[in-house]
């Protein structure tokens, strides 16, 4: 039998604290070979990454490029295309103007509207009493500042060139051109209101200067009726106790009216206001002072609020109160009547005094002015305007309410300039849009916006509100320029005009203009054939990009009876290139991933042509240049409403 091994050896604490350390260190080793290894093949699969990147990159680029030399050539043939059926469209235009002998400038021809300016200015100063004549001048230079709006809105809504190399110079004089446009009209308008307020001013003028004939035909009146009653006549020193009320034929734009409070009236201050019925408007007297004349001033513009981006905004027009301090009664010196007078250069002096209370007035806004039942003082409010910060204050107003829904009453601490004033952000984000095509040349819009449902039809060269609300009467159901339409709404009090700044405002993802600009290009083209819906996804993950749905509309369909998911495609925009994803609106996330066996291209059309995903008679549609106005039209109406950047789908 072999003897017993030996006992191991047991190891002192010096020595086990050695054996553990060298087995950590070994740990460590291996853990650290490990880690070289995972991330040497962390490297090799990031570097083929990369190359993979580049690869497709590279592909893409360069696939781009190919597609683009025949894209630009497509371009090239739609704007010659286009500027030919414009030039048969201004001839016939110039040719009705002619036919109607119209004295009217237009706008559009510098040399008309400046001579037209020269004109006003080089005007006599008003020396008579002829203001109902004078208002209807003023009215007309306020139509021809209007069609400067139009002018000017119509602009925003014109054709621009897509953002690429070969464009970019034409892209940056386009530009110039249009903001030397857009500065010179500014300036145009700014000339016209400057001639405004100095005829207003002389009109005040002759109100001051002639307050005693007004005192003398409100004796005269009240002494024939008085005779007439059998009360006898009043005596030669009442006549300087009559109150006198006078207003003259008010126009679209223009109301004006003046009370004149007597020098002496035995009764003191005046406890009812003054009203002025064929203005429709009221205003209380101030107790503070005693011998006056109050001009009131309506106009259907704001001409006080400076030129720089606001959140809010006036509609419904401006009413401005100032009290003119009256001349010195005559004086009778032997055979002689004195009288003291102005000179016509001299500014009216202004009252200016402290109100013991709040100030009532009440006016009617005008019979174009939308605001829903539905609508509280949370998106309206009245305001006065502030001279010297410039700014429109809507502390210390009280007691605000619409009237019947019409009549703006308040009680104001301040006198000064009053106005409505409302949020620019009322009707978007819009809720949803959907574009589709009833004909070869008509299409109708939806558009939800953020207070109410507003339907369109567009055609060739022409938008027209399809809307029975009473307010828009005077324009919904007319074919109008999509500038003139769209100015008329934002005069109503609905708002489908965004500027970028909107874009915080409203809280929505500011969205890439170049990738707008490609997708409304598209989608005008695509109308023709295919159904235009907003996706849910076009404000999410999405970032700066466009995501739109489409489906096809072979039958122009308005609605249809069968409306299947599936059927729909999801696009999404870049700037320079476009996709389908697989994102649904039925999805609770936004799948970005391409559809299948597809990748990115440099529009649409090509898009679809080259994956075979719709019919050659659907892609001979999308490119038929019998209808380059229509589809122009389209683009304006996409681009002045910005319905692809502004659509945020719950």
């Amino acid at each position: 039998m072999p003897p017993k091994a030996p006992p191991p050896k047991k190891l002192t604490k010096k020595e086990l604290k050695e054996k553990a350390e060298q087995e950590k260190k070994e740990r460590e080793e291996q853990e650290r070979i490990r880690k070289e290894a995972e991330e040497k093949q962390r490297q090799e699969e990031e570097r083929l990454r990369k190359l993979e990147e580049e690869r497709l990159a590279a592909e893409e680029k360069a696939r781009l490029q190919e597609e683009e030399i025949e894209n630009e050539v497509q371009r090239s043939v739609f704007k010659e295309n286009l500027d030919n059926a414009k030039k048969v469209a201004r001839a016939n235009d110039d040719w009705d103007k002619f036919l109607l002998c119209s004295i009217k400038p237009d706008i559009t021809q510098e040399a008309q509207l400046t001579t037209f300016i020269t004109l006003q200015k080089e005007q006599k100063i008003i020396t008579e009493l002829k203001v109902a004549e004078e208002l209807q001048k003023l009215q007309q230079a306020e139509n021809i500042e209007r069609d400067i709006h139009r002018f000017l809105t119509h602009l925003k809504a014109e054709r621009k060139l897509q953002q690429n190399q070969q464009q970019l110079q034409q892209q940056q004089q386009q530009q110039v051109f249009q903001n030397d446009t857009v500065a010179r009209n500014k300036m145009y308008i700014a000339q016209i209101r400057e001639i405004m307020v100095k005829k207003l001013e002389e009109i005040n003028t002759q109100m001051v200067l002639n307050a005693e004939l007004f005192i003398d035909e409100k004796f005269a009146e009240l002494t024939k009726k008085a005779n007439e009653g059998a009360k006898g006549t009043f005596k030669l020193d009442d006549k300087t106790k009559q109150e006198v009320i006078k207003t003259f034929p008010p126009t679209e734009d223009f109301k004006y009216g003046i009370f004149i409070y007597p020098s002496n009236k035995p009764s003191g201050y005046r406890h009812k206001p003054n009203e002025y019925p064929e203005l429709q408007l009221a205003v209380d007297v101030p107790r503070s002072i005693s011998v006056f004349l109050q001009k009131i001033l309506w106009t259907s513009f704001d001409n006080y609020s400076p030129d720089v981006y606001s959140k809010f905004r006036i509609v419904g027009g401006v009413l401005d109160i100032e009290y003119l301090q009256m001349l010195p009664p005559p004086k009778k010196v032997n055979t002689w009547t004195l009288k003291q007078n102005y000179e016509l250069k001299e500014t009216v002096k202004r009252l200016a005094f402290e109100l013991n209370a709040v100030f009532k007035v009440s006016y009617q806004l005008p019979s174009y002015i939308w605001i829903p039942n539905k609508e509280t003082q949370k998106v309206w409010r009245v305001a006065f305007f502030d001279r010297v910060s410039e700014q429109w204050i809507t502390d210390g107003v009280e007691d605000a309410k619409l009237d019947k829904g019409i009549n703006i009453v308040a009680s104001i601490p301040k006198l000064g300039p009053i106005g409505l004033l409302q949020e620019r952000c009322l009707d978007y984000p819009y809720k949803n849009f959907k574009l589709r095509c009833v004909g070869n040349e008509k299409a109708i819009l939806d558009i939800q916006g953020a207070r109410d449902l507003f339907k369109f039809e567009i055609g060739p060269g022409y938008i027209q509100l399809l809307k029975k609300d009473q307010e828009f009467q005077h324009f919904a159901y007319k074919k109008l320029l999509v500038g003139a339409l769209f100015y008329e709404l934002y005069r109503s009090g609905v708002n489908f005009i965004p500027v970028i700044e909107d874009a915080q405002s409203a809280n929505i993802i500011q969205k890439d203009e170049g990738a707008e600009e490609l997708a409304l290009n598209d989608l005008s083209e695509a109308v023709r054939g295919f159904y235009i819906e907003s996706s849910r996804w076009n404000n999410s993950d999405t970032g700066p990009q466009i995501v739109v749905k489409l489906k096809e509309n072979p039958e122009f369909d308005e609605e249809f009876a069968e409306n299947q998911e599936k059927d729909w495609k999801t696009i999404k925009w870049w700037n320079n290139k476009c996709a389908i994803i697989q994102a649904k609106d039925s999805h609770l996330k936004c799948n970005q991933a391409f559809l299948p066996d597809t990748e990115t291209h440099c529009n649409l059309e090509v898009l679809l042509k080259m994956h075979s995903l719709t019919t050659p008679e659907t892609l001979a549609k999308m490119k038929d240049l019998h209808y380059v106005i229509f589809i122009e039209t389209i683009q304006q109406v996409l681009r002045i409403t910005k319905l692809l950047s502004f659509t945020v789908r719950d």
